[in-house]
Parts: structure tokens; sequence; C-alpha cells
């Protein structure tokens, strides 16, 4: 006899997969509950007739979306108190163009493809009580914005105490301005842009979404734009380290203006709790050339263990990110601007940082309860890329100058082997120290990734290179995100660590010169490392583009630096000249310290952000600025405990 837990087991062992999460036993429960008798026999499973199941929906054009819909709102209907079942079809209801004054209230929408709602171009909409579970299944491509419920260039509309859950395709709430991009479908939208203002968003409750964030308050069409616009009292719940089949519960809120020439204004996101997001808990940006975003106001939220994916150039878990930067950096863009946010009353605890701000202008942050993580920090300000410098000696000492900050150092420890390198995090909020032996010392946001200290070591180390920020679409390998390093030692021999691929090393090969330096490539998906007679070696992605070896030379080669597009580099030698390959050639040659005297010779180089400049650092600490590079003092003249023996520079952009 097979008892009813072991026919239930049977029927839910075979499934289509986690994203559609439909199986055989939803089908027979169906057939039982309209009336069927269960017989059970030994080793035979009947099951007598019953009537017929109910058909599946019929998939109705949505406009001209080109994506169907289970049911299509005209103006004025209140839809209410229904089980839409959208198996099949790619939304579940679909308000469209100029369908006005449509409430659709109480109903439990599952099942679609891609929405469960979707209102474009259109005002008056009331969305409220509904149970949106178990949708985007089957992703249609080309949809930028997949949520579960979205408003494209709709007004005076509202989504209230909703509960959304298990949506597989983008996330949980989305408000854009609809014009040649629309966000919902996957075609252009209208030739005149629409935009979204006074919607509200209010009451919901959002978890177990994956693959896009939590809410998301979006412009992308020029023309169109995002104003006035409340988030207000809503529940957002991630789920730190679950993913699905197209990426994880990313959670949160989101209030950006990513594409050129956008704006959005006057928003409020208030009284929200968001917890475990992936990102940070509200992330505000705007990254677009000449994109736009003023009067934000974030206040009387509650944030707690969010950022665990530590992204966007972040590095260390974030509550709050407020930013304006380029997406990615683009020469003569017209810089993108925030301006006039607060950020007040809100309650933040477990995060390194509460409030994290990047380029944004007349930001009032304060007062807020914020409780950090050990090491944290409240309120921390990105410095201007090529706003300073950071120098370090081999007794572990570390010096800042301009925009770049003291987190801490080694001078006056006790080491094992002296210190031979610096190298910045990608938010320029902590640095690592590399000891010949292979130890590395974190301070600031910097995390510790492993090191080869007190391991054996065939010969000592140079250099230590952090991964990059990278966001472009993969290649064969992950893309870094900046949660890594490469050692490399004088014999060629590369190690990786966190997040940094080892892609081939001159270890264990023959050399005319020691290796003293090593560069990566933007993506982080390949490296040069340099020789003291000017010879370069190009590993992964790297490309030749020439070098010094077998020609003569003044001095060795103490370092390389790489130009903005990873298409060429600067090598300079102990005397101060430099060498230009590639495009450095483009970029330009701003001249050299090579022919001049020195009162200590030339130890490394960084470039300004732009590539139209660099410093030079001698072992005396004194610095020499070429091009856009700016002098912000240094340590020459002064008394030093030990030589310096490394520099890095503030030149890093975060990304969004």
């Amino acid at each position: 006899m097979i008892s009813w837990m072991s026919f239930m087991g049977m029927a839910s062992c075979r499934r289509r997969g986690q994203a559609g999460r439909r199986t055989r036993s939803r089908h027979l429960l169906s057939i039982i509950a309209a009336g069927a008798t269960l017989v059970v026999t030994p080793l035979v499973l009947v099951i007598e007739a019953a009537p017929p199941a109910a058909a599946s929906p019929t998939c109705l054009t949505a406009g001209s979306t080109g994506l169907t819909a289970t049911v299509l709102a005209t103006t004025g209907q209140t839809i209410s108190h229904q089980v839409i079942d959208a198996s099949g079809c790619d939304i579940g209801i679909y308000v469209g163009t100029g369908v006005t004054g449509v409430t659709i209230s109480g109903n439990t929408i599952t099942h679609a493809n891609d929405h469960a709602i979707l209102a474009e171009d259109t005002s008056g909409i009331t969305i409220k009580d509904n149970t949106v579970t178990d949708n985007g299944l089957n992703p249609t491509p080309g949809i930028f914005d997949d949520k579960a419920v979205e408003l494209v260039g709709t007004s005076n509309s509202t989504i209230t105490d909703n509960t959304i859950t298990d949506h597989w395709a983008d996330g949980g709430i989305g408000v854009f301005d609809n014009g040649p991009m629309d966000s919902g479908a996957p075609r252009p939208g209208p030739s005149t842009p629409v935009p979204a203002t006074a919607d509200t968003i209010s009451g919901n409750k959002l978890s177990s979404n994956f693959h896009g964030c939590g809410i998301v308050v979006s412009a992308h069409n020029p023309g169109g734009g995002i104003t006035n616009i409340t988030v207000n009292a809503n529940t957002v719940i991630g789920a730190p380290g679950v993913s699905g089949p197209h990426g994880p519960v990313i959670g949160g809120i989101v209030i950006n203006a990513p594409r050129a020439h956008t704006a959005l204004s006057d928003v409020t996101v208030s009284n929200n709790t968001i917890t475990g997001a992936y990102i940070a808990g509200i992330a505000l940006y705007a990254a677009g050339s000449g994109s736009t975003i003023s009067s934000v106001r974030l206040t009387g939220n509650t944030m707690s263990g969010n950022d665990w994916g530590e992204t966007s150039g972040r590095v260390r878990p974030t509550a709050i990110a407020v930013a304006a930067y380029p997406t990615p950096p683009v020469k003569y863009m017209v810089p993108p601007t925030v301006t006039d946010t607060v950020i007040t009353n809100n309650t933040i605890t477990d995060e390194f940082y509460g409030v994290w701000l990047a380029y944004a202008t007349n930001t009032i942050s304060s007062p807020n309860n914020i409780t950090t993580t050990p090491g944290g920090t409240a309120v921390y300000n990105a410095p201007q890329p090529g706003g300073g410098y950071w120098l370090a000696a081999s007794d572990g000492g570390v010096f800042s100058f301009g925009d770049a900050k003291f987190y801490g150092s080694m001078g006056g420890k006790h080491l094992n082997a002296p210190v031979v390198a610096i190298a910045q995090t990608v938010d320029q909020g902590g640095y690592w120290l590399a000891a010949s032996d292979g130890g590395v010392f974190s301070f600031g946001d910097a995390s510790f990734y492993g090191s080869m200290g007190g391991k054996h070591l065939n010969a000592p180390v140079v250099a230590i290179v952090p991964t990059p920020y990278y966001v472009k679409p993969p290649g064969p390998y992950p893309n870094p995100g900046a949660k890594g390093y490469w050692e490399v030692a004088s014999d060629g021999g590369i190690f990786s660590f966190g997040d940094a691929k080892f892609y081939g090393s001159m270890g264990g090969k023959p050399l005319s010169a020691p290796i003293v330096a090593m560069a990566t490539t933007p993506d982080g998906h390949g490296y040069w490392e340099v020789a003291a007679d000017g010879g370069i070696f190009s590993f992964g992605d790297a490309k030749f583009y020439g070098s010094m070896g077998g020609k003569p030379l003044a001095a060795p080669m103490v370092a390389i630096a790489t130009t903005p597009s990873g298409l060429g580099y600067w090598l300079v030698g102990a005397d101060g000249g430099v060498f230009c390959f590639g495009d450095a050639q483009y970029f330009g040659f701003y001249g050299s310290m090579g022919g001049r005297p020195l009162k200590a010779p030339i130890i490394t180089m960084a470039t300004t952000p732009d590539g139209k400049g660099y410093w030079l650092v001698a072992a005396d600490g004194g610095i020499f600025s070429f091009g856009d590079a700016r002098f912000y003092g240094s340590m020459g003249g002064k008394p030093l405990a030990a030589p310096v023996v490394a520099g890095s520079a503030v030149t890093a952009i975060p990304s969004p």
C-alpha cells in the first residue's frame, strides 16, 4: 500500500527546474481538487475520471510591446480577487498606453514569463494588496528591466501593500520613464519620451526576488525623466548567498540615472526596512554623460547586513551609496552630477560603511544612527581621482598627501622582511603593503586575501597589484571585482589571491635580468611583468607593445604604468628616464628626470586617471610631477627612518 506522503514524494521528485517550479504534483492535485477519486493499489496508481482541468490561459497581444498577456486592462476597470495563472504568457496583467484609472487589487498573479503586471504610458493606476509570486519563469531576451511589477512612463499611480516573492527574472518593483528605450519590453519605446511622475511605492513586502534589485526608480530616456516619486515603508529582504538560475537575490533600493543626458529629481525614500541585500541597501547614482540627479531625500530608513556582494567598486559592505561617476570613464564626456541629497534619521547596523559618497555635491548626511563593523567608517568620502598619493618606506611607514588618507602603517612595528610595495583599494579607502617575504598587511577597507608570508619563495617578492573592478560582459574567465591581488617575485613567479586569476608567469624560466614590477590590464584578465633590463613579458589578454629589452639603458628599469585603455604603457628607469609604448605614445610623453641630477634614484611611477600625466617617486621621498599630475607634497628633504620603496596614486574612479 502506498501512503499519501509517499505519493506526494513521488509526484514532486521530477521538476522542470527551479525557475519553473511547476511540478507534476501541482497538476495531480488540481485534478484531485476537481473531484477525482484516488484509488491506490499495490504498485499501481489509478486516477479515475474527473471533470476536465481548466484550460491554459489565452495569451493576448500586449499592445506594441512584442509581448503577450493573460489579461488586458480597460480604462476604469477594477480587476480584483482573481487567481491569474499566466502560464505560457509573458505578462499577467497588461495596462496599455492611454488605459487610465485601472485598479488591480487583491489578486494572486503567478507563472508569467516576464512581468506579473506591466503598465505603460498611462496614469491613475492603483496596484494594491496583490500576491505576486513565482513569475519571471522564462524571461524574454532584450528586456532591460524585467521586474515583477513595472510602471513605464506612468504617472499619478500607486503600488501599495503588495507581497512580491519568487520573481526569477529581474527583481521586484520598477518605475521608469519611457522613450527610445522601453525598459519593460524588448523593443524601442515611443518616439516621444514619456516621463514618470507623482508615483508612490509604499507598504510592499519583497523577498526571494532574483537577479534584479528589490525596488528600482530609474531614468533611461533623455527628455523623459523621473520626478516626484515616493518610496515609503516597504520591507525589502535579501538572502545572503542565495542564487537562482539567473543570479542571486539582490534586494536593495536603487535610484539612478545611468544613461547619457537623463534626469531624476524630487524623490523621497523613507521609512523602509532593507536587510541582506547583495548591493548597498540604498544605491543612488548618476553615471551617464551629462546625467543629473537632484533633491533626493533618504530619511528614516532601517538598514542592516547589506552589500554582502561588496559590489560596485565598494570593497566593504555599505548601507547607503551616493555617487556621480561615468560608467565606464569616457574621455571628454560631460560629468554626471548628484546634488542636494539629504540623508537623515536613518538607522544603520552591521555595515563597514554607513554612508559611502563619491563625487556627490551639497550632501547632508546627519544626523543618523550608524553602528559600523570593526574598522568601519560612518561616512566615507571617496577622494577625487588624481587628488593625491601615498608613499611607503621599507620599514612599513606610510606617508599620505593631498586627498589620500592615512589608514595606518607598519612603521615602528616588527617586520620579518622589509616592505617593498604599496597598492590602494579601488575606492581609495585603504591600501595593502607587501614585504619581500610575501607578507601582506591590510589597512582601511583593504581586505586580506592571503599572502606568501611564511611560505617558501625561490626569490623575493617585489610588487603587489590589486585586481580591478570590471563590469563588462565576461570573457573566458570570471570578471574580477576588486577582491584580490597578485604578488610577483624577482624570478617572475606570480602568486594569485582572492579573485586574482593566474595567467602564467616567468617563474622557472631563464631571465636576462630580474623582474622588478608588474601591471594588470583594465579587465584584470591579464598582466605584464617588467625586467630590470627593460624586457616585457605579457600574459592573459595583455598585449606586447614593445620594450627596452636588448637596448642600451642609462639605468635599470624600475616600474611600469599602463594607459587608461590598457593598450599601452610607460616604463621608467632609476635615472628618471621615461619610455612610451603602444598608445602611451598617443597619451603622451610629458617629460622625465632622465639626464637630470637626482639626490636619490627613482623607484616607481603612477599615472593620472586620464593618462595625461604621471608622477615619478624617488627613494628619498621626492615627487616629480609631469603633464596634468599635480604636486601635493613629498618627503623629499625630510628625515626618513628608511628609504621610500613604493608609491601609489589616487587614480581610480569607482564604478556603480
